[in-house]
């Protein structure tokens, strides 16, 4: 310290017998000082888009509900260790909203570097051929019902609210609520679709109907008069990230999927390491030909 005073030529410490407090030139030090930091963290960055050094630029797609959800609060904490000592290196990403089909055409084609899917668990995982899949988890589907119609908590299973109005996501979402409705011995009855998950919540609260909605949705946003029910009819939906062989292994990669797996968006954890076996190529038609609204 009191070399850097003398090279200055200030003070930048007062010494009290309460211990070392910062002067005026100091604070202004402290506030230059962090700027400097976030300039050479910005310079890591762009250097690493422009010529890879430091790091790869990953290109990831998501769906939104992700997107807004896990995959920003991990992304946010990997910035947040970068540079401060860590043994995080410094990476860059690209994030960009698609649907499961999108995002694996996008993955297809090369646009991206990593697809993050999902699949109701009753449903087989999509694959694509040398491509591994790696499971981040299972996000369970919560009952959403306006806390007035259940106050003394008689409703604990889906046939409980047959005769109650619906509120739908997306297509591919509305196709599993249906099916998970049909196997519990009736038909839902529709009358609000939207893809957006506080909307969904603000008119479940309103008393506008009922929903099913993933439980991550509500630990990032959560609207006030709604009762979440656990029903274990309802089950869980199954996310996966999708990278190609080539780019399982790299640093960038690695250290995301360990984020995403340690985070606090999905649960049952496990890891497929290995690849799977390639589908045929009706497989990956079909999965892409159902459905394209957001979720």
């Amino acid at each position: 310290m009191n070399a850097l005073e003398k090279d200055l030529r200030v003070t930048l410490f007062e010494r009290t017998p309460r211990g070392i407090v910062l002067t005026t030139a100091g604070q202004l030090a402290r506030i230059r000082a962090n700027e400097i930091a976030t300039s050479v963290t910005e310079l890591r960055g762009d250097l690493a888009r422009a010529f890879g050094l430091g790091g790869r630029n990953v290109r990831l797609a998501g769906f939104p509900s992700f997107v807004v959800g896990p995959l920003a609060a991990e992304l946010g904490t990997l910035a947040s260790t970068t540079g401060t000592g860590s043994d995080t290196a410094h990476h860059s990403y690209e994030v960009a909203e698609a649907e499961p089909p999108e995002a694996l055409s996008m993955l297809q084609n090369g646009e991206i570097d990593m697809a993050f899917l999902f699949h109701h668990e009753d449903e087989e995982a999509p694959r694509l051929s040398a491509h591994d899949t790696v499971d981040l988890g299972a996000d369970h589907l919560d009952l959403l019902v306006p806390e007035r119609r259940n106050r003394t908590g008689q409703i604990t299973h889906l046939d409980d609210v047959a005769d109650l109005p619906w509120i739908m996501g997306c297509v591919r979402c509305r196709s599993t609520a249906e099916r998970l409705c049909r196997r519990a011995g009736f038909e839902p009855r529709t009358r609000h679709i939207t893809d957006n998950p506080g909307a969904i919540q603000s008119l479940v609260s309103n008393g506008l109907g009922v929903a099913l909605l993933l439980r991550s949705a509500r630990r990032y946003s959560q609207v006030a008069g709604i009762d979440s029910i656990v029903v274990a009819e309802a089950g869980a939906r199954r996310v996966t990230a999708m990278v190609p062989d080539g780019l399982r292994t790299a640093s960038e990669v690695e250290d995301l999927l360990a984020a995403l797996r340690l985070g606090e968006g999905m649960t049952e954890t496990s890891v497929a390491d290995a690849p799977m076996n390639p589908p045929e190529a009706d497989d990956i038609n079909r999965y892409q030909s159902v459905g394209d609204a957001e979720c």
